[in-house]
């Protein structure tokens, strides 16, 4: 379906916003409301940055989640970042004031059917050139589009030609550029109390490439494949349909085994295995659904098995003292991302948009929440210290109560998987990830 266009407006070439500095906190704090995230980024080091001359960064990243993804990068790397984002966001005046001090860059595609998009495109490469040249932490997305699945699709051409034009910038040849593999992986999408992560890759080589600078398409060519190469290793990549469904349920089922991350080592076993007996597969994986698993997009079941397979249950002993916070939480905070994400279910066809609504919905409906529970108790006692207290409090609530709210999800849904452990898909496609991980492998 075409997308309506914006109207003409100029691109900010600025490094640094202030409101994207200040709303960074709030932001992050409904990221890690809404996710499981870990604080350390694995490779963040490769965005620390000297006090001058610092080379300029640019992230590329496999887009899976809509806005998610460069909420996400936003929230948990320090630097403030550029991302190049859908042209048809920009289109009402508010959401564009908003979008531009978020440091957002247009892209317009064929789909938006704008006037002069050509131009247009070259105003915003001018602009991220800009930007580079200041030191700046660029990002874009090189699929040119996003899809709900953990995998690499083939890239297209436009990074390619953006690393061109901004290598033939004077103030970027001086500082240098380094472009940087950006992992951001959801384990569901769409999911409460999911858990999502953020890595970044080793710099990607390319100034041995010929004609880089020329931007011909021999050497847009090679930088997209050593791009897309650095993408896969850097990130969890399934199979294509329509082995992707049962590639992702033996992924859960790997993350719930070792409790961490897949590693690409297991993965690529998995795949293997696969695709070697794609029917026998599909059999097993169809069959298990069908005697009660739930689909691993939709629920946890697999990540539940790999959890009692590996004997380690949740256990909520540990977590009982916490239920005073957690029982606060639930009546002042809990409820609402259930409630966002029952509406986003409802409102929106597409997963990979639904916490583009959900996230927002809880953080505006849970800061209201506070201010009107802090008013209330600071005018029913007369105390106006009352009110930053009652703040103060539900904010150590909710950091209480989330380890509980965490096992509690964990435990109901290893509880509904216990009766199919020894359904026949773990024995059969599970087996030998399990066997590699422990360092002994099944004999065939």
């Amino acid at each position: 379906m075409p997308r309506i266009a914006p109207p003409p407006f100029a691109v900010p070439r600025h490094a640094h916003h202030l409101l994207y500095a200040l709303i960074r906190p709030w932001t992050r704090w409904g990221a890690k409301l809404w996710h499981r995230i870990d604080g350390e980024v694995p490779g963040a080091h490769y965005l620390s940055r000297p006090r001058t001359n610092a080379r300029a960064k640019l992230l590329i990243a496999g887009h899976q989640n809509g806005l998610a993804d460069p909420i996400l990068a936003c929230v948990m790397l320090n630097p403030q970042l550029h991302f190049f984002t859908r042209a048809d966001v920009f289109r009402r005046r508010a959401a564009r004031w908003v979008l531009l001090r978020f440091n957002m860059m247009p892209v317009f595609r064929a789909i938006d059917r704008a006037p002069n998009m050509a131009e247009r495109n070259k105003a915003t490469f001018e602009a991220a050139h800009a930007r580079l040249a200041q030191g700046a932490v660029c990002g874009i997305f090189p699929e040119a589009g996003h899809l709900d699945e953990r995998r690499i699709r083939r890239l297209r051409h436009g990074t390619a030609r953006l690393v061109a034009g901004a290598l033939k910038e004077p103030d970027v040849q001086m500082r240098g550029l380094d472009i940087l593999p950006l992992r951001l992986d959801f384990e569901r999408y769409e999911a409460y109390r999911s858990a999502a992560r953020v890595q970044i890759g080793a710099p990607i080589p390319y100034l041995d490439i010929p004609d880089l600078t020329e931007d011909t398409g021999a050497s847009r060519r090679a930088l997209s494949d050593r791009m897309h190469a650095a993408l896969i290793q850097n990130a969890v990549h399934l199979l294509e349909p329509p082995l992707y469904d049962v590639h992702l349920a033996t992924c859960r089922f790997l993350e719930g085994f070792n409790g961490k991350a897949a590693e690409a080592s297991l993965l690529r076993s998995m795949a293997e295995l696969l695709q070697a007996n794609p029917d026998d597969a599909l059999n097993d994986f169809h069959d298990a659904l069908k005697v009660g698993l739930r689909h691993p997009k939709t629920a946890d079941d697999f990540a539940a098995a790999g959890r009692l397979m590996a004997g380690k249950p949740t256990r909520l002993t540990p977590h009982l003292w916490r239920y005073p916070a957690w029982f606060v939480f639930t009546l002042t905070t809990g409820w609402w991302p259930r409630f966002a994400q029952g509406l986003a279910a409802r409102r929106l066809k597409d997963v990979a948009f639904r916490t583009t609504l959900s996230v927002p919905l809880t953080m505006v409906g849970v800061t209201v929440t506070w201010i009107c529970l802090a008013l209330f108790v600071g005018i029913w006692n007369g105390q106006p210290l009352a009110v930053p207290a009652v703040m103060v409090a539900l904010r150590l609530a909710q950091t209480l109560a989330l380890p509980l709210e965490d096992a509690l999800i964990d435990f109901r849904a290893e509880r509904r998987i216990a009766p199919f452990v020894s359904h026949r898909f773990f024995e059969r496609w599970c087996s030998e990830p399990r066997d590699l991980h422990s360092g002994h492998p099944s004999p065939p």
